[in-house]
């Protein structure tokens, strides 16, 4: 019997920019309606966050310590509370603004730039076969920049990746120790950049020169050209974002006149 499998990576991000990678999930689909989402946790990551950023994967009970989690025939908890259901009203402009053709709820949550408000969780898509990776080299190749060094070395931490040189081994076994290590050292650097910045904006602004971030142009009749065709079925929001030069989320605010 023929099948769809759609894949993701279930993420999380701190207030300093680093990407932990949680869990993987996958969503098999068989022709004759039968269904299975299976969850993969990486303890190895999971282990290492703190309470206060990390409460656990929304219908889970990795106190369980299970390798993997599986859900026949039923709509999880984690995809049921940030992803609409068929019998949603606007379920159909919902997939148009992802490009997808018929609901696939898990591959929604990976193409769809609307986000759930209720934790810091995100898909991102698997590329191939991935499985962990594995860096041979030198610390030093990653980057020349000390606190640049320091920040690559927590995205290979945080992201469940492996690293060997002559200078630094990163595994599960030393993983828990260098983020101890590293974290405080990048939230300095990284709360540093963060005042400079502001302190930048503000001296702009005394001195009239600030102008913040500029809005994106755009011809208005064009723009009522593209609307037009697009609000009659004559093209896609792909094809118009495309034509306007913006991206798809920007054109759909366009739309709705958020600019």
């Amino acid at each position: 019997m023929r099948s769809l499998t759609t894949s993701g990576y279930i993420c999380l991000k701190d207030d300093y920019g680093l990407t932990y990678k949680v869990a993987r999930i996958d969503y098999i689909e068989w022709e004759d309606g039968h269904f299975k989402y299976s969850f993969y946790p990486f303890y190895n990551v999971i282990n290492i966050l703190p309470n206060s950023l990390f409460q656990g994967i929304p219908g889970l009970d990795l106190s369980l310590e299970e390798a993997v989690y599986e859900r026949e025939n039923m709509v999880p908890v984690f995809i049921a509370e940030r992803t609409p259901s068929e019998r949603r009203e606007d379920v159909w402009q919902l997939l148009e603004e992802s490009g997808m053709q018929a609901l696939n709820r898990l591959e929604w949550l990976i193409k769809s730039n609307r986000r759930y408000s209720g934790d810091r969780f995100f898909v991102v898509p698997i590329s191939g076969n991935e499985t962990i990776r594995y860096r041979k080299q030198s610390m030093y190749e990653l980057v020349k920049r000390s606190d640049y060094m320091i920040k690559k070395l927590l995205e290979i931490i945080c992201f469940g990746d492996y690293l060997e040189s002559s200078e630094i081994v990163i595994d599960d076994t030393t993983r828990g120790t260098y983020y101890k290590l590293f974290l405080p050292m990048y939230i300095r650097e990284y709360e540093n950049m963060q005042n400079a910045r502001k302190r930048g904006i503000e001296i702009a602004k005394q001195n009239n020169v600030y102008k913040g971030r500029e809005q994106i142009k755009i011809d208005p009749l064009l723009f009522q050209k593209v609307r037009n065709d697009y609000v009659h079925g004559k093209i896609s929001a792909d094809y118009a974002a495309n034509i306007l030069g913006i991206s798809k989320s920007t054109f759909f605010r366009r739309l709705k006149g958020i600019y």
